[in-house]
């Protein structure tokens, strides 16, 4: 009876143990809440800085603009489609053509277009130019029209200034307010400050395989659940002009004022992928496969 007795004490002993090992590996992991965070974030900037190159590569220099303004027709204008699967661009206008400002550059994507990355575009970026977009304090006021990166909607808008240049390198600030509507039709709103910084690639208009932006700054998301989390970028983000992802940096997640994980990038190869790190314990996820955020 007595070895009985013992037997049961040690094994509650034993369960005892086992689950506070489980409360505290359950503590370290992310909840599910924080991985939806997470994911949805992937998947919404992953939208967002499509938008932003379609912007950065239609409009980022003057030579672009006096491109796009007379010599759209002409075989070299043309060479704008290359990025696009059937090597046709996008319909643009140009209001007014010439050296005037400011101007109205409009991207009609109609129905839909497949870049090479295997994106697929459509509907109408409009770009509202002050004035030269390398002069001093020149903007980019970003709005949409029936807009979509493959099958989430983007509305909204944002504005980039530009805030300096050197021999290598063209610095814009950007503020946007942005709303992100999912194919399961959940609404994303996101608040963010950014700086986007033109390295490499951008001297060759029509080449982009040269392109690289690194992306700093920070955003607030809230969902329309009313569940509020941010992040800021901890290691720039790398944007290249052939991948359809980011494919370097870290950024940091927060909720309700606390961090709670950071997503790692990756080491500059182009893929769909990133980890998730909290507590030391690290998890990999796909870019665009996300889990709607719930209370």
């Amino acid at each position: 009876m007595k070895k009985a007795f013992l037997f049961i004490a040690a094994a509650l002993m034993t369960l005892f143990i086992s689950c506070e090992k489980d409360e505290t590996l359950t503590t370290e992991t992310l909840t599910d809440m924080e991985e939806a965070m997470v994911s949805t974030d992937a998947a919404a900037d992953d939208v967002s800085e499509a938008m932003n190159y379609e912007v950065d590569y239609f409009s980022s220099t003057d030579q672009h603009i006096e491109a796009l303004s007379s010599d759209l027709k002409s075989s070299e204008g043309r060479g704008f489609g290359y990025r696009f699967l059937l090597g046709v661009a996008p319909e643009i206008t140009v209001v007014p053509e010439g050296a005037e400002f400011p101007k109205t550059v409009t991207i009609d994507y109609g129905e839909g277009m497949e870049l090479l990355t295997g994106r697929m575009l459509s509907g109408k970026i409009i770009i509202e130019l002050s004035d030269r977009p390398l002069a001093n304090g020149a903007t980019r006021t970003i709005t949409f029209e029936n807009f979509y990166v493959d099958s989430v909607q983007v509305q909204g808008i944002a504005t980039r200034t530009f805030t300096g240049t050197t021999d290598t390198e063209r610095e814009f600030s950007s503020e946007s307010t942005l709303d992100f509507t999912f194919a399961d039709g959940s609404v994303l709103t996101r608040e963010g400050q950014r700086t986007r910084t033109l390295v490499e690639g951008f001297e060759t208009l029509y080449d982009y395989s040269d392109d690289l932006i690194l992306i700093t700054g920070s955003v607030n998301y809230t969902t329309d659940e009313g569940v509020a989390f941010g992040k800021y970028i901890s290691d720039p983000l790398h944007r290249l002009g052939t991948c359809r992802f980011v494919v370097q940096g870290v950024v940091t997640y927060t909720y309700e004022g606390e961090m709670f994980a950071e997503l790692d990038y990756g080491d500059g190869t182009c893929d769909d992928l990133a980890t998730i790190t909290k507590n030391g314990e690290t998890r990999q996820i796909t870019i665009g496969k996300r889990r709607r955020i719930r209370r």
